[in-house]
């Protein structure tokens, strides 16, 4: 058995005594038969682990998904962003070519769908994109001969007008479609070997790991467990109770965290 085997098994078992502790405290607070108490306690504990556990599991795999994919749509952006304007229109030209009949220029790209010229604009400097960058654009970048227009951008602002021209089609890509319906359904992207993501920012998440580092498991549980036991034999009892299943749930949110935040 693996080193990473033991330490999971350790942390389960932890986390089962500190549920038990709790369950016990409190069934105990309303029945006072030990053998009933003790029965009840052992059967709620194993739910509540299986329940805890097979919550943790699925969250966990699906905050995986979602954060890798998150990662991707951001670190391929943020290359195709930082990219040269040759390369982009490279990129995008070996994509759409797969597709259509596209015309490279030394500034500019066109390709043919269903019989219409569509320019591509990269709007890639403009963090949210408005009505007014809109028009900007299209100013800037509007030819008789072309009938549609492709505008690559990061996002957009909400209810923003896509027909200012009833002759002319306006499609907006944002980061996630340029990943999803470009890059990755043509398994062709941009080169991210000079980008890095991994700045440092303080956020809620930061906060929740300092108060509830795992290292803290161990005090929090102790504390609960005194306060568990001092309920049995000290006046108060409810007050006892109370903060002693505190203390336990925190040494329980100090090994289960982890499994949340180093996905």
């Amino acid at each position: 058995m693996s080193r990473f085997k033991i330490i999971n098994l350790i942390d389960k078992l932890f986390i089962t005594i500190a549920v038990f502790l709790i369950i016990y405290a409190w069934i105990n607070f309303y029945i006072r038969d030990l053998w009933t108490t003790f029965i009840l306690s052992i059967i709620f504990t194993f739910a509540s682990v299986y329940l805890l556990y097979f919550f943790i599991n699925k969250k966990h795999n699906k905050k995986n998904l979602s954060n890798q994919k998150l990662k991707d749509v951001a670190e391929n952006f943020l290359a195709f962003k930082l990219a040269p304007l040759n390369q982009k229109l490279e990129l995008i030209n070996k994509i759409l070519s797969v597709e259509h009949i596209t015309i490279l220029k030394r500034k500019s790209l066109t390709y043919i769908k269903e019989n219409k010229k569509v320019l591509v604009i990269f709007a890639t400097n403009i963090d949210n994109l408005t009505q007014n960058d809109l028009l900007n654009l299209l100013a800037t970048n509007n030819s008789s001969e072309v009938e549609c227009f492709e505008i690559i951008c990061n996002e957009i602002s909400p209810n923003i007008n896509t027909k200012i021209f009833n002759n002319k089609t306006i499609k907006i890509v944002t980061k996630t479609s340029l990943y999803m319906d470009y890059f990755l359904k043509h398994n062709i992207f941009p080169d991210k070997s000079e980008i890095n993501l991994n700045a440092t920012k303080i956020s809620w998440q930061d906060i929740l790991k300092g108060v509830f580092e795992k290292k803290k498991a161990r005090p929090y549980f102790i504390y609960g467990l005194l306060l568990i036991f001092s309920s049995i034999i000290l006046p108060y009892q409810a007050y006892y109770i109370v903060f002693g299943s505190m203390f336990l749930l925190f040494s329980i949110i100090c090994k289960i965290l982890p499994k949340f935040t180093n996905c």
